[in-house]
């Protein structure tokens, strides 16, 4: 199978971003901790009223500076921690991928100026389409309206509109031939089922079968290859 593209990048640039700031927000939360420190004994041990007012006032502002560096820190921390699981749920897609024999694969195809990257886009061995938006979770998945659930977690945003927005643009850029918009839950429990847009629903372990369901649109293998070649390397850098 042709390959371009790592899956997960995206979210694991997302993740370094996070996890540094994440850093850099608690290391100030300590140094402004011990700022706070040092004033209250200042405030404590000075003599003057004037140098007492002075130095509680400075102690309070380092305080409060902590407080919201920390609930920075935690915050950058915790969205590192989601993009870190993301990054694995689209390897594990990217696994699934390779065992269904397909012609060509793109992770994190960028299809325009904006929607961000499509996770997947795979050229299937039956020579058709599919874009694929990866979501994190494990359990039995449902849709209905503008919401997906996994389990009793609601999954942010709405990915089967993600995945026929993806779909879409895919398929402008192919000239208007059929693309199948995918939302793929890795640790989906339930059988795979379509929405009422058409957007199908699945796990990493029935992606093969959801994926031959995509209508033939290439003549030949090596058309299909050359074809996601050049979308590739039209990608904006």
């Amino acid at each position: 199978m042709y390959e371009v593209g790592r899956a997960g990048d995206f979210v694991s640039r997302q993740m370094w971003r996070h996890r540094t700031l994440g850093v850099a927000y608690a290391a100030g939360a300590a140094t402004l901790a011990l700022t706070a420190l040092g004033a209250l004994l200042g405030a404590l041990l000075s003599d003057g009223s004037v140098l007492r007012a002075s130095a509680a006032v400075a102690g309070a502002a380092a305080a409060a500076g902590c407080v919201y560096a920390w609930l920075r820190a935690t915050r950058s921390l915790a969205q590192a921690r989601r993009s870190a699981v993301g990054a694995r749920s689209e390897r594990e897609v990217r696994t699934a991928v390779r065992r269904t024999d397909s012609l060509a694969a793109a992770y994190g195809l960028v299809l325009g100026s904006r929607g961000g990257d499509c996770d997947t886009v795979v050229f299937t061995r039956g020579c058709g389409v599919a874009a694929i938006e990866v979501k994190t979770g494990h359990g039995r998945v449902s849709a209905e309206g503008g919401t997906m659930r996994v389990g009793k977690r609601v999954l942010h945003g709405d990915p089967a509109r993600q995945a026929a927005n993806q779909a879409r643009r895919l398929s402008r850029k192919l000239g208007g031939r059929a693309v199948l918009a995918v939302v793929c839950v890795p640790g989906m429990r339930n059988r795979p089922f379509s929405t009422p847009a058409g957007v199908w629903v699945c796990s990493a372990g029935d992606l093969g079968e959801v994926l031959d369901r995509a209508p033939r649109v290439f003549g030949a293998a090596e058309e299909a290859r050359e074809t996601m070649r050049s979308l590739w390397h039209a990608t904006p850098a």
